[in-house]
């Protein structure tokens, strides 16, 4: 691979505040390594191997408990995935799985502790970023506790619809590039639960569900049921 240039390293998050003197060590140790679909790239509990952020594809993010796996979340192009090693020298705190053929930014696990760690603008951004993803678990132990089913998946909808919506002149579209089980998964039941509750929002007119995408018709009740 020839090495990425300052414009390509500061489209990721993590290198965006960055100087240009502070990127050409990272440009110097960063490789890419490709993952077929489903392919593990760590699993929870394992030891850190490196730091790696999606140059392209998707990489699902989960957790195991109690024998189940729960769906955190599917992160894409620019985005980082554990960090927690970085800072506890731990081990992984969650497990990665390629979405599909992926394409991932590493640096072996050393070069990028010394960069974070003699780099101040990269080690602000990675105390941002895994402070971001623990608010995010937090939000979802709560959800998981205090709201049932609907509620939930009336949540993933309108993160989906900020994240990826389009407004048209009957609502909001969104493709439907989860599969059932990845939906049911983010809403931590199972795949005919969350079907129900889906067809139950359908049935009350608040969203149309089609083949390839789901319209959210009123977004004022999915807000108020979430």
């Amino acid at each position: 691979m020839s090495a990425p240039t300052t414009k390509e390293l500061k489209t990721i998050p993590l290198l965006t505040l960055l100087r240009a003197a502070d990127l050409k060590p990272v440009a110097r140790v960063l490789q890419e390594r490709i993952f077929s679909n489903r392919q593990y790239i760590f699993r929870e509990g394992g030891a850190c191997a490196g730091l790696y952020v999606v140059k392209t594809g998707q990489v699902k993010l989960i957790q195991a408990r109690h024998n189940k796996e729960r769906l955190l979340a599917i992160v894409g192009a620019g985005e980082s995935l554990d960090l927690v090693p970085f800072l506890d020298n731990g081990p992984h705190s969650l497990s990665a799985q390629a979405r599909g053929p992926v394409t991932l930014y590493y640096i072996e696990c050393k070069a990028a502790h010394d960069l974070i760690w003699n780099t101040p603008p990269l080690l602000a951004a990675v105390l941002h970023t895994v402070s971001a993803r623990l608010r995010t678990l937090a939000t979802l132990a709560s959800d998981l506790a205090f709201k049932d089913v609907t509620a939930r998946v009336c949540k993933i909808l309108l993160d989906q619809a900020q994240t990826e919506g389009t407004r048209q002149h009957d609502g909001i579209h969104l493709r439907r590039t989860l599969s059932q089980q990845e939906f049911a998964s983010l809403a931590g039941t199972a795949r005919e639960v969350a079907w129900r509750s889906l067809k139950k929002l359908e049935d009350e007119g608040i969203v149309r569900i089609e083949r390839k995408q789901i319209t959210l018709l009123d977004m004022e009740r999915l807000t108020a049921m979430a």
